[in-house]
C-alpha cells in the first residue's frame, strides 16, 4: 500500500526544547525560551543593527543564507511618532488584522524570514514576524505580536493564517524578539518569552538560495529604530551530534 492509499495522518510539530521560568517583572506571566544548547548550533554571525527603518519601507538584509537561523532582534518606536499618535485603535486582533499589509499608525513592524530574495512586492513568499502597538480608549498603548502566514507559500492547499496575542511591553523595554528559523519552521519568542508563537510554513520558491530576511515597517507614520539586530547561522543538531560522538 503507498502512504496515498492509506487515511490520512497528522503532522506533529516538533518545537525546540524550552526552559519555563516564573517571569519577574510582571508577576504573571512564565517565559518560555530555548535551551541554552541550541546556541552550540550558531555559526556566522552577522551584526546589522542600529539602522532606522521608515514607515512604508522594506529592508532586505545581506546574508549568505537565510534557511537556518537564530535571530536577535530589538526595536524602539520613535517617541515623537508615539506621542503623536492619538487616535485610538482598539479593534486590533492578530487573526482578523491583515497581517503585514494591515497598516497603523504603530505597526506593523518587524521581520519578513523565508522571503523570495529574488523578488519584492505583494506576491513575493514570506512569513511575517512582527508587533503591533494599538492606542487603547483610555490612552494607554497595548502591544500585539504576532505570526502572518498568509503569503508564507503560493501552495494553495495548506492553512495560512495570522496568529499571535497581546504581550506585556513594559515601561522602558525595547519590542524584543528572538526568532528561530528551520527551513519550514518558525519559532518566535517575543519579549523574553512572554509571548511565544510557531508556525509550520510551505514556501514553494523562498528555499535553499532563494530565501532571505527583511525588515519591515508598514506603520503609517512612525519610524522604527533598530536597536539590535544580530543574526547567527544555524548548524544542523544531527552534525553537532555525531561531531561530538567522534
Amino acid at each position: 500500500m503507498s502512504p496515498r492509499d492509506g487515511p490520512p495522518c497528522m503532522l506533529l510539530l516538533q518545537s525546540i526544547p524550552r526552559t519555563v521560568v516564573l517571569d519577574t517583572k510582571t508577576g504573571s506571566n512564565l517565559l518560555q525560551w530555548p535551551v541554552e544548547e541550541v546556541e552550540t548550533l550558531r555559526t556566522n554571525s552577522t551584526n546589522l543593527g542600529g539602522v532606522t527603518v521608515d514607515h512604508g519601507s522594506v529592508f532586505p538584509l545581506n546574508l549568505h543564507r537565510a534557511t537556518q537561523l537564530d535571530i536577535e532582534a530589538s526595536f524602539r518606536l520613535d517617541p515623537v511618532d508615539v506621542a503623536a499618535a492619538k487616535e485610538a485603535d482598539v479593534g486590533y486582533n492578530c487573526s482578523t488584522s491583515g497581517g503585514t499589509t494591515g497598516r497603523g499608525t504603530l505597526g506593523p513592524f518587524g521581520l519578513l524570514v523565508l522571503a523570495d530574495a529574488r523578488r519584492h512586492g505583494g506576491d513575493m513568499e514570506r512569513t511575517g514576524v512582527y508587533f503591533y502597538v494599538a492606542r487603547g480608549l483610555d490612552g494607554g498603548l497595548r502591544t500585539h505580536f504576532c505570526h502572518d502566514e498568509t503569503r508564507s507559500s503560493h501552495a494553495n492547499d495548506i492553512v495560512k493564517r495570522v496568529v499571535g496575542n497581546i504581550v506585556p511591553v513594559l515601561d522602558g523595554e525595547e519590542f524584543s524578539v528572538r526568532v528561530l528559523v528551520d527551513h519550514s519552521i518558525v519559532e518566535s519568542f517575543a519579549m523574553g518569552g512572554r509571548l511565544t508563537a510557531t508556525s509550520r510554513v510551505y514556501p514553494t520558491e523562498a528555499i535553499y538560495a532563494n530565501a532571505g530576511v527583511y525588515l519591515f515597517n508598514n506603520a503609517t507614520s512612525a519610524r522604527v529604530n533598530v536597536t539590535r539586530l544580530v543574526v547567527h547561522e544555524m548548524d544542523s543538531s544531527y552534525n553537532q551530534a555525531y561531531m561530538a560522538s567522534l
